[in-house]
């Protein structure tokens, strides 16, 4: 009898053995995994955020978020735009989607526009500069400011329809920056800075990027560092109508007309270098 209970103990013993073995196994294993798991998880925490701009060949450009002041409007229609029909002689249209930019003497991206479309006519091209009161346009529709772009879109549209399209489309702002910012001494004179703004969602990104890209570094060629960094947003800006578009600001509302001149003399010449 008590030979019998010593064997069924020790199989008993021995199916516990058996039974424990792997099971204890996959705990040691799972024990493991779990640990590699945490070591993996700290090592992760401690590495930096990769900056994906570094990985930008083109350092000339950088992105960034719309900021509040500048609202844009994704389009809700398709503007058909016709080729320029000026024979030799190259049109430009020259407009601001936000004509309320002002500098610190109180001149305007309006009066900007109109000295920007002299010289470019001086130049010898056909110059078409925008004299649409769009502020009481925004008021006649019972619109607000944050909705400029669609009046600029507006007469946009209108422009090329008359025009019979262009070869070159500025929308003419000012950036808001603070002083230090705003200008560059150069060449015994002072400078508004300038920067070319890009629509990322636009479609015709690329080739407006390549246009962007050659008048940056045309303008700096002529005076280094007048001209920042292209900035490109996620945002339309208009320039899904044409890939000739172009948003630039010259100066901020720290800046002085005077400067803001002798930038666009600057502007000027090599937006003719570029459109020859």
């Amino acid at each position: 009898m008590k030979t019998s209970i010593k064997i069924l103990a020790k199989l008993g013993l021995l199916a516990l053995f058996i039974f424990i073995s792997p099971l204890m196994q996959g705990i040691k294993a799972t024990v493991r995994e779990l640990d590699i798991s945490m070591q993996l998880f700290n090592q992760q925490k401690s590495i930096a955020p990769i900056d994906i701009e570094a990985f930008n060949v083109m350092d000339m450009v950088k992105k960034e978020d719309i900021p509040y002041r500048e609202i844009d409007v994704e389009p809700d229609d398709v503007v058909e735009v016709p080729e320029p029909s000026n024979g030799t002689q190259k049109s430009i249209y020259i407009y601001s989607t936000h004509q309320q930019e002002a500098y610190k003497d109180r001149s305007s991206v309006m009066d900007g526009s109109k000295y920007l479309g002299k010289l470019l006519e001086q130049a010898g091209y056909k110059v078409v500069v925008e004299d649409r009161n769009f502020t009481e346009e925004l008021n006649a529709l019972g619109l607000n400011y944050n909705q400029s772009y669609q009046i600029s879109r507006n007469a946009i549209t209108d422009a090329l329809i008359e025009h019979q399209g262009f070869d070159l489309i500025i929308d003419f702002h000012r950036d808001s920056v603070p002083r230090e910012s705003s200008y560059i001494e150069a060449s015994g004179k002072s400078y508004a800075k300038m920067m070319i703004v890009l629509g990322g969602l636009s479609p015709h990104f690329s080739a407006i990027q390549n246009r962007a890209l050659t008048l940056l570094d045309k303008t700096n060629q002529l005076e280094s560092g007048i001209m920042k960094d292209i900035l490109v947003r996620e945002a339309y800006y208009n320039q899904d109508i044409s890939e000739n578009m172009l948003l630039i600001e010259i100066g901020s509302e720290e800046s002085y007309y005077e400067e803001v001149m002798h930038s666009l003399d600057i502007l000027a010449i090599s937006i003719d270098e570029m459109m020859r």
